[in-house]
């Protein structure tokens, strides 16, 4: 009788243990920071009080392919400067000297002028509002006959003075990235 009554306890002592230690869904991993949404104020921070500018240092890109034509690599985005405005939501891009599709070739047409555009918009996901990059890139031939463009939106997943990822396709968590693109300050 003593023994199961050691054994009941056990097993209530048990349970209290885990109760106590997974009572809500909404605790994060040990270790790991929930991705936070963004308000219309944290714009701020990416434009400053007129203009701000951004150079991206990193591109995450679990699906790289390097036989698709519109494949964006980081050798092409690292020389380019990013300038946000606290005027609207464009921002504009000096292209730097290296080019995503300059070298494209196939035969029958060459992609002779890069393509860029974008902007940040304020939007609702399934979470709640948050802070959106729509990052298009793309290409044409001289004629403007025939060209290609890729449109990708990005949410923002960090945000300090001097540095701001967004990410997409993915990941509750901060790190946790399949693309992304990550900005630091010019």
């Amino acid at each position: 009788m003593k023994n199961h009554n050691q054994i009941t306890k056990l097993f209530f002592g048990l349970i209290v243990v885990l109760t106590l230690t997974h009572c809500s869904s909404d605790d994060e991993p040990l270790g790991k920071t929930r991705i936070p949404l963004f308000t219309e104020a944290d714009l701020l921070t990416i434009h400053g009080s007129s203009e701000k500018s951004w150079r991206i240092t990193n591109f995450i890109n679990t699906y790289y392919d390097p036989s698709y034509h519109l494949e964006i690599e980081l050798s092409c985005l690292e020389d380019d400067v990013y300038t946000f405005y606290s005027s609207e939501n464009l921002f504009s891009v000096d292209l730097g000297e290296a080019r995503c599709f300059g070298t494209n070739d196939d035969g029958i047409f060459t992609a002779d002028i890069e393509i860029f555009d974008g902007e940040l918009i304020l939007m609702d996901s399934w979470l709640g509002e948050t802070i959106y990059l729509r990052f298009s890139r793309g290409f044409a031939n001289e004629d403007q006959t025939a060209g290609g463009v890729s449109i990708r939106y990005f949410a923002l997943a960090e945000l300090s003075e001097n540095r701001m990822v967004f990410h997409r396709a993915g990941g509750e968590f901060v790190n946790e990235y399949i693309e992304a693109l990550i900005f630091e300050t010019y």
